[in-house]
């Protein structure tokens, strides 16, 4: 009996436990994530005297509370489930609501992001229609209009009566894609294919005004030194671009490919899509932090400072050999009107 009972004990102390995955990635998001959006939102607020609040960068503030606000909304809850060792279950409503501020963050960061891009292009291809007087008024009611949307297309499956499905390890919640049922199914092909759409078209529009940019970059050799404040604008909107396509890119697949079957499991690979496509608004305001113009200027002073540049190739990036350049060449004045955002 007492042998008996010792061997009971062994099993049970050296059963094998669940390998539940580390809590640091989602630590880390949540810091990176909430350090780096008011970061952002701070520097748009203290350099508005610059910028004046023009459509671009108002829709990088949209970016930035959608990135932030959905960070902020659904982590801390997130590492209530890994701090309690993964004993602590959502109930139904909390799962629905952290699959609503899921879903918000990613298809509003998607829609953001189309938006800027569509800014840039109407900025470039159309200048006479985009400086318009309501551009201000346009450009909030963007806004509004991609809040709206992507909160009905966020909670739609709430409104017709499914369930939020919780996802491995039980740390967060999203629209239930993994179920056969044909509702779910619709469901996933209207937000996968939604997405998608979104996607293709920020990369058309983009790609566009990159070709439009380098043609007239040959066309007009000069026009470059007017259109500084463009090339670094373009160079972050590209490098987001880039960022969202990358992050984005294994959920959309996960979810289409659960829709039509030929993906099935509820496991880490959907965990690993749901934290890339996270990772997208956590590195986004890190780009515009880093890529300002204002932080290449700060770099470039710091150069010269410990020598590392000559103070020749420095001045002659200064704004006022630019002013110079600019003064000397007519056209460049009558072309810079084109290209003020």
């Amino acid at each position: 009996m007492e042998l008996t009972t010792a061997l009971m004990d062994k099993n049970l102390t050296t059963s094998p436990r669940p390998e539940w995955p580390s809590a640091a990635p989602a630590a880390l998001l949540l810091v990176f994530g909430l350090t780096g959006n008011v970061l952002a939102l701070t520097i748009l607020c203290c350099s508005s005297k610059n910028h004046k609040w023009r459509p671009f960068y108002r829709f990088v503030c949209g970016l930035a509370i959608t990135d932030g606000g959905g960070i902020l909304l659904s982590y801390p809850i997130v590492m209530v489930r890994y701090g309690s060792e993964f004993k602590f279950d959502y109930p139904r409503p909390l799962c629905d609501y952290m699959a609503f501020i899921f879903m918000f963050t990613v298809l509003g960061s998607a829609l953001f992001i189309c938006a800027m891009s569509f800014d840039r292009f109407i900025a470039i291809l159309y200048p006479h229609f985009y400086n318009s007087l309501t551009k201000n008024t346009r450009t909030v009611l963007m806004i509004v209009g991609i809040w709206i949307f992507t909160a009905f297309s966020s909670s739609l499956h709430l409104i017709v009566g499914l369930k939020s499905q919780s996802f491995f390890p039980g740390s967060w919640c999203f629209l239930d894609f993994v179920a056969d049922a044909k509702l779910n199914r619709i469901l996933a092909f209207f937000y996968s294919l939604t997405s998608i759409l979104i996607l293709a078209t920020t990369i058309v529009l983009i790609t566009t005004v990159i070709i439009k940019v380098c043609y007239d970059s040959r066309k007009k050799k000069n026009m470059c030194i007017t259109k500084k404040k463009n090339t670094y604008i373009l160079v972050f909107l590209v490098l987001v671009v880039i960022l969202f396509t990358s992050c984005i890119t294994p959920l959309l697949i996960n979810i289409f490919g659960h829709a039509i079957g030929t993906i099935s499991g509820n496991g880490r690979f959907e965990l690993n899509a749901i934290r890339i496509a996270v990772l997208n608004s956590i590195i986004d305001p890190w780009i515009y932090i880093v890529f300002r113009k204002d932080t290449f200027a700060f770099f470039r002073r710091l150069a010269l400072t410990l020598g590392l540049v000559s103070e020749s190739s420095s001045t002659s990036d200064s704004p006022s050999s630019h002013k110079e350049n600019h003064s000397r060449d007519p056209f460049v004045s009558m072309s810079s009107k084109q290209w003020r955002v």
